[in-house]
């Protein structure tokens, strides 16, 4: 199984009624060729760079989903076919992609790092008047020429 994204923008014209089976018949494509969609983020309307189809606006929306390279066929064919779908595009994120595996990432949580009483992030040395050893691309530490 692979890992996709698909970005594609809708018609932003249409009712909220027909964006809802848009969704639908986009997942149904999905699923019923042997994938999951793993996430369906909408962005909302927003202004196109250039006219497309005689449209100045558009309705974007993100979905991320894994299966093998005839679904991606088989949901740029529906894609094409549909008129209330202006432009799309498919990335391919992963070549192996295990959904288990993604499942158990989502649960742990990010690593918090320290921050001092007032929240904003930094190291609490830099509130105490001492600096921050600068470093290079490398990461080692560049010493500063001082002024005689």
């Amino acid at each position: 199984m692979r890992k996709y994204e698909t970005f594609f923008i809708v018609d932003p014209d249409l009712p909220d009624e027909v964006n809802t089976v848009v969704d639908e018949k986009v997942k149904a494509v999905v699923g019923s060729n042997g994938g999951e969609v793993l996430a369906y983020i909408p962005w909302g309307k927003k202004k196109l760079a250039y006219p497309v189809k005689k449209h100045t606006r558009g309705l974007y929306i993100l979905m991320e989903y894994a299966g093998g390279p005839e679904l991606v066929a088989e949901l740029e064919r529906n894609m094409r076919l549909d008129e209330r779908i202006l432009k799309f595009i498919t990335v391919k994120l992963e070549d192996r992609f295990d959904p288990e595996k993604e499942q158990a990432r989502a649960v742990v949580t990010p690593p918090s790092f320290g921050e001092d009483e007032e929240g904003s992030g930094k190291p609490a040395a830099a509130f105490e008047g001492e600096e921050e050893p600068q470093e290079d691309i490398e990461g080692e530490e560049v010493e500063e020429d001082e002024e005689e």
